[in-house]
């Protein structure tokens, strides 16, 4: 930007002033032999082409609704699991562009954010708020690679650690009642695989059968891991409640959910995960068996992972010790 102490003012030996630019990319010269003309019209200059500078049309703000839409088309979609984006999705929507959608991501502060996490803490929604807090600041920490934000508000935020409610098998009698209930419901096929196997919610979809197992693809797999399947030995009791239709392994997670909230109000659909766990322990069946079948093969514990395989024929004879 021009300034009026870079211009080299001299009089030339014809009597002849002048003042001349060359910075900036300008090489100006103005000449009179009136040294006040000379400084008028190189102060005028030095004025008019500041003042275009100052009239360029400012950057538009970006809008956090803007920017959170580009985060997850370009950040969450190619890197999380179609559920796992779907409940992130979500989140945004519901709990945090309705308090900072409308403001400029440059005009995000910490208070801002402390005040939508303790909006959520006054409502009861400990868990809520705490997930919350973990997607801001991973929205936040790539604004701030984008230059949006000198530094992360949420750095500065806080919150207490919400204590998680692990989920409770159902008991001896709730069981009785749900084995009952379940016989009328719709979804009484799923319901039964879900008892029987303690697959998860999300492994439902991907369940085939043969004559004696069940195979799903693990559910904890990253998106970019290598996909890794396990096998489930059908228990006597399963067998009349398969096989299930494509239609019924494609049966949509929430509906299901839902439908089972219906039957059991105390419990999550989980639950039955939970359950499945519970009593083929209590049946005698050995722990290394049951994480196998659940998924649950510690990647640290080198014995279990790596070198015991327990053979079809052995596990077949387990399954058989599930009484529910």
């Amino acid at each position: 930007m021009p300034r009026l102490k870079d211009g080299r003012f001299r009089k030339t030996v014809d009597g002849y002033y002048q003042v001349r630019y060359r910075r900036d990319g300008y090489d100006k010269q103005f000449t009179s032999k009136n040294l006040q003309t000379v400084k008028t019209e190189f102060r005028e200059w030095v004025k008019s082409v500041n003042g275009e500078k100052q009239t360029v049309t400012p950057k538009k703000k970006q809008l956090f609704v803007e920017f959170a839409e580009s985060y997850f088309t370009h950040v969450k979609r190619p890197n999380v699991g179609a559920e796992t984006y779907d409940m992130q999705y979500g989140y945004m929507k519901r709990h945090i562009l309705p308090r900072l959608g409308e403001c400029a991501v440059r005009e995000i502060t910490p208070m801002k954010c402390q005040s939508l996490l303790n909006a959520l803490l006054l409502e009861g929604k400990g868990r809520t708020a705490e997930l919350v807090q973990t997607l801001l600041k991973e929205m936040l920490r790539a604004a701030v690679g984008e230059k949006l934000l000198s530094e992360n508000p949420m750095q500065y935020v806080k919150i207490p650690k919400h204590q998680k409610q692990n989920g409770r098998a159902l008991s001896s009698e709730e069981l009785k009642k749900f084995i009952t209930a379940v016989q009328t419901s719709y979804y009484r096929k799923q319901f039964m695989l879900f008892l029987y196997t303690g697959i998860r919610r999300n492994e439902l979809h991907s369940a085939t059968f043969d004559e004696n197992f069940i195979t799903v693809a693990n559910g904890k797999c990253r998106k970019g891991e290598r996909q890794t399947y396990r096998k489930i030995p059908i228990a006597p009791g399963l067998r009349q409640y398969l096989p299930l239709s494509q239609k019924e392994l494609a049966a949509n997670n929430k509906v299901l959910s839902r439908a089972f909230k219906r039957i059991c109000p105390d419990h999550h659909l989980y639950d039955l995960r939970h359950t499945f766990t519970t009593r083929t322990l209590e049946s005698g069946i050995q722990k290394a068996v049951v994480d196998l079948w659940t998924g649950h093969v510690n990647r640290s514990d080198m014995t279990t992972s790596v070198y015991t395989h327990f053979s079809d024929e052995f596990q077949l004879t387990e399954i058989k010790k599930l009484d529910f």
